[in-house]
C-alpha cells in the first residue's frame, strides 16, 4: 500500500471541450442538447451548454488512480454534491485531500473539491483503498501530490516591524519556511530565521505602491504559501490613502494571489494583525481605524466564500504592543510584548481545524470570538480583584452583576487606569485629569475585563462620562 497519511492532498486542472463531449456522448449515448446545443442552452438558466455531471467526475478518478493513493486504487464508495453547473472551455480545478486512514482496513476517506472561477462546482467524499499497488508514474495525468509532512511556507508582511519580525522568528522556530515582505532593513531577521532552519524568501516591496504590490503578489503566488500573516501597517500619522493601501489593498491583492494554491490543497490561513482601536475609535485615529476595518472586510469575504473549503480567516486584536511603532502614543510601561502576539499567531496558523475567529489579546489573556463578534469561550481573567458585595448572587463570572453594584466596580476599574486619587464619579473624557481618548481606551478594556463583557463599539461613542459608562454596563449585564 502507498504510504498515505491524513492531510495528504493532490490536485489537477482540466478544461472540458466540445470535442471531449462528443467522445463522451459516443460512449454513453447521452446526447442531451443542454450539453451541446448552444441555441437550446441559451434559453435555459445556464445560458450556454454545460458539462454533464458524470463527465466532471473523470478527473477525480484520474487523481485517485494515478496520484492519491495512485495505481492499484479501487473506489469503494462516493458521495458527490453538484454545487454549480460546469461550463465548457474554462479551467476546472480539482482537489483531493485525505481526511482519515484506517490502519485496520486500509481504507482512505478523502474530501473532493472542484471549483471553476473560484466558485465551488462539486463537493463530496470518496472512500478508496489499494489493491496490488504499483509505483506512481513519473508523469501522471497532470495531477500533483502534496504530502502532509511537506514543510509549509508562511507569508509575513511588515516583516521588519515589531510584530512582523517576532512572528517571523516564531514561525521559523516552529518549522515554517518564510516569505518576508518588507520595505528594507530585514537582513538580520533573514539571518536569524535561516539559522532557525527556515528557507527564507525576502520580498522587498512598498505595499503602498500598486506596482510593487503586483510584483510582490506574483512572487508570493509562485511559493504556494499555506498562511499569510498581514502585519504591515502605515505609520500612525499617515493619511487615509496610505492606511487603506497598506492595510486593505495590500491584503486584498496578496490574498487574491495566494488563494488558488490554498484552495487546491484545501488548507490555508489568513491572519490579520488588527487592533482594538477598531472597536473604540480613539480621537485622531480615524485613518488608522479605516485601514484596519477595511482589511477585516477582506477576511470576512474570504470566510464567506471559502471558509467551508478549509480556508481559515483570523483577526488578532492586541492592545498596545511594546516597540517603536506605538512609542509615540503608548503610555509608559504599558503594552504587550511582540513575542506574545507572535505566539498567538503561530498557534492559530498551526490549528487547521479551528473555525474562523477574532482574538482579543490583552495582558490578562486571550478572549475568542467568532469572526462576526459572537463570544466563543469564557472571558479573560479579570484585571482587578475587586470583591463582590456580601451575599451577592453567583453568576457565570463568579461576580455580582446587579445594577446597584455596577457603579462601584466601574469606579474600581477606572481607578486602575487613572490612579486612586482621580475624580471618577463626576468625571469623564476632558473632565478628569488624565482621562483623555487614550486613557478612555484603557478604561473600556479594564471595565470589559472586570465584568467579563464585550462592549459594542456603537455604544461607546456615548460612554465618555462615568455615568454613561455605568449605564451601558448595566444594560449589557441585564441583556
Amino acid at each position: 500500500m502507498h504510504d498515505v497519511t491524513p492531510g495528504d492532498s493532490a490536485h489537477s486542472t482540466h478544461t472540458f471541450t466540445a470535442a471531449e463531449f462528443e467522445a463522451f456522448a459516443a460512449v454513453t449515448g447521452d446526447h442531451n442538447p443542454i450539453h451541446h446545443d448552444a441555441g437550446h442552452a441559451a434559453g435555459t438558466e445556464f445560458g450556454a451548454p454545460i458539462v454533464p455531471l458524470v463527465m466532471t467526475l473523470g478527473p477525480v478518478s484520474a487523481l485517485i488512480g494515478m496520484v492519491l493513493p495512485g495505481p492499484g486504487a479501487v473506489i469503494l464508495g462516493t458521495e458527490f454534491r453538484p454545487v454549480r453547473a460546469v461550463a465548457f472551455d474554462r479551467p476546472v480545478h480539482y482537489s483531493l485531500r485525505v481526511l482519515s486512514v484506517s490502519p485496520a482496513t486500509g481504507v482512505f476517506t478523502c474530501r473532493v473539491l472542484a471549483y471553476q472561477d473560484r466558485e465551488a462546482v462539486l463537493e463530496g467524499e470518496v472512500r478508496t483503498t489499494v489493491r496490488a499497488p504499483r509505483p506512481r508514474p513519473d508523469a501522471t495525468t497532470g495531477g500533483r501530490l502534496v504530502p502532509a509532512g511537506a514543510r509549509p511556507t508562511a507569508v509575513v508582511t511588515g516583516a521588519a516591524g515589531d510584530i512582523g519580525s517576532a512572528v517571523a522568528r516564531t514561525l521559523a522556530a516552529r518549522g515554517w519556511d518564510l516569505a518576508l515582505v518588507h520595505r528594507g532593513g530585514a537582513e538580520d531577521l533573514v539571518r536569524d530565521c535561516e539559522r532557525a532552519g527556515a528557507r527564507v524568501h525576502p520580498v522587498t516591496a512598498d505595499l503602498a505602491d500598486p506596482a510593487a504590490r503586483e510584483a510582490a503578489a506574483a512572487k508570493l503566488a509562485a511559493l504556494e504559501p499555506a498562511a499569510l500573516v498581514h502585519a504591515a501597517a502605515a505609520p500612525l500619522a499617515a493619511g487615509y490613502r496610505e492606511h487603506l493601501d497598506v492595510g486593505y489593498a495590500a491584503l486584498r491583492d496578496l490574498a487574491d494571489a495566494v488563494l488558488d494554491g490554498m484552495l487546491l490543497r484545501q488548507r490555508g490561513c489568513f491572519v490579520l494583525i488588527g487592533s482594538e482601536a477598531v472597536r473604540y475609535h480613539p480621537r485622531g485615529w480615524s485613518d488608522y481605524v479605516a485601514g484596519k476595518a477595511a482589511a477585516e472586510s477582506v477576511l470576512h469575504g474570504i470566510d464567506r466564500h471559502h471558509g467551508a473549503h478549509g480556508i481559515r480567516s483570523v483577526v488578532v486584536e492586541p492592545g498596545y504592543v511594546q516597540g517603536s511603532y506605538s512609542a509615540g502614543v503608548r503610555p509608559a510601561g504599558l503594552g504587550l510584548l511582540p513575542e506574545e502576539v507572535a505566539d498567538l499567531v503561530a498557534a492559530e496558523v498551526a490549528d487547521t481545524e479551528a473555525p474562523a475567529r477574532r482574538l482579543w489579546l490583552t495582558p490578562d489573556g486571550v478572549a475568542r470570538f467568532a469572526l462576526d463578534g459572537r463570544r466563543e469561550d469564557a472571558p479573560p481573567a479579570p484585571r482587578t480583584a475587586s470583591a463582590a458585595p456580601a451575599g451577592a448572587a453567583e453568576t457565570g463570572t463568579g461576580r455580582d452583576t446587579a445594577p446597584g453594584a455596577a457603579a462601584d466596580r466601574v469606579e474600581a476599574a477606572v481607578r486602575t487606569v487613572l490612579g486612586p486619587a482621580a475624580d471618577v464619579r463626576g468625571g469623564g473624557v476632558g473632565l478628569t485629569a488624565g482621562w483623555d481618548s487614550l486613557a478612555q481606551l484603557q478604561i473600556v478594556l479594564a471595565v470589559e475585563a472586570e465584568f467579563g463583557l464585550r462592549l459594542p463599539a456603537a455604544s461607546l461613542s456615548g460612554a465618555g462620562r462615568f455615568d454613561q459608562l455605568c449605564r451601558i454596563v448595566e444594560e449589557r449585564t441585564r441583556a
